[in-house]
């Protein structure tokens, strides 16, 4: 082969970068490992009859180590040993987002999982990336949960909807929803090529208007309800909030230490503060 390369096309064959193995072993190549399979399953086709379909087909297969890399790679995971020597993996908070809009987080874990299922779509086993999926939802989950320093039991109240993780976030053609993948992780015959994914601008939240500026807009940033006698509540430290309460939530969400809020929402503020 070499000789062929050299003398007929004018190419070197790279010994260090070149693999000449059994069909039935993998050859690791562009993160795939592709083999020849020796299945005798046997597979209904479309007329009806049933045959084997498998046997002698070069197949491709995502390799586990690639995925639970990229997940130690984001942060998403940590691999432990119990001892016993089983290992035991656990879901991390990102602390790199913490300080992102919610948009900009779920937007990040999106853009993850749908790139990564992109360039593995074609493995014969990708469907295993369901496991990949739940752990960065955990992993995204639990970086909501110290973003606003509560569990994530409140975070699942706070934003699932319809049985979906939706985030609501503004932009400049009105408010607008964005939602965790839900799409699956079937194989396809060929990759989705220069497919990228589209977010509409948004203003974001973590450049707060002046006082003077959210009074004027004469509406409540607990209840929403239009008010002119907006009052401001305002607290030291927000660290000092525990997140048990809507308006510390909210104050956590917009992480600032003021809200412009309706006479009758701070009476509420002043009642829970109390209890």
């Amino acid at each position: 082969m070499t000789i062929f390369l050299k003398e007929k096309l004018g190419l070197t064959l790279s010994a260090e970068k070149t693999k000449i193995t059994n069909t039935a072993q993998c050859a690791r190549f562009l993160g795939y490992d592709i083999f020849v399979s020796r299945s005798q399953d046997i597979k209904r086709l479309k007329n009806g009859k049933r045959q084997r379909v498998y046997s002698g087909v070069v197949q491709l297969r995502m390799p586990h180590e690639k995925w639970t890399a990229k997940l130690l790679e984001y942060g998403a995971i940590r691999i432990s040993k119990d001892t016993s020597g089983k290992e035991r993996w656990k879901a991390m908070p990102r602390g790199k987002l913490m300080n992102k809009t919610d948009i900009d987080i779920l937007s990040r874990y999106n853009a993850e999982i749908r790139g990564y299922y992109n360039y593995y779509s074609i493995a014969g086993n990708v469907s295993t990336l369901n496991h990949f999926s739940s752990l960065m939802k955990y992993s995204m989950l639990k970086t909501f949960g110290s973003k606003y320093r509560c569990q994530v039991s409140k975070i699942r109240q706070r934003y699932i909807k319809d049985g979906e993780f939706t985030v609501q976030y503004e932009t400049k053609s009105g408010p607008k929803e964005a939602i965790y993948y839900h799409g699956g992780f079937r194989k396809k015959a060929e990759p989705s090529l220069g497919q990228v994914d589209m977010l509409e601008i948004y203003k974001k939240y973590d450049k707060p208007n002046s006082l003077a500026v959210r009074l004027r807009a004469k509406k409540c940033e607990l209840c929403g309800i239009e008010c002119s006698g907006l009052e401001i509540h305002q607290v030291k430290r927000l660290k000092d909030l525990t997140g048990q309460s809507e308006w510390e939530m909210e104050m956590l969400r917009r992480r600032r230490k003021t809200l412009a809020v309706c006479p009758s929402c701070h009476h509420e503020i002043h009642n829970s503060m109390k209890s």
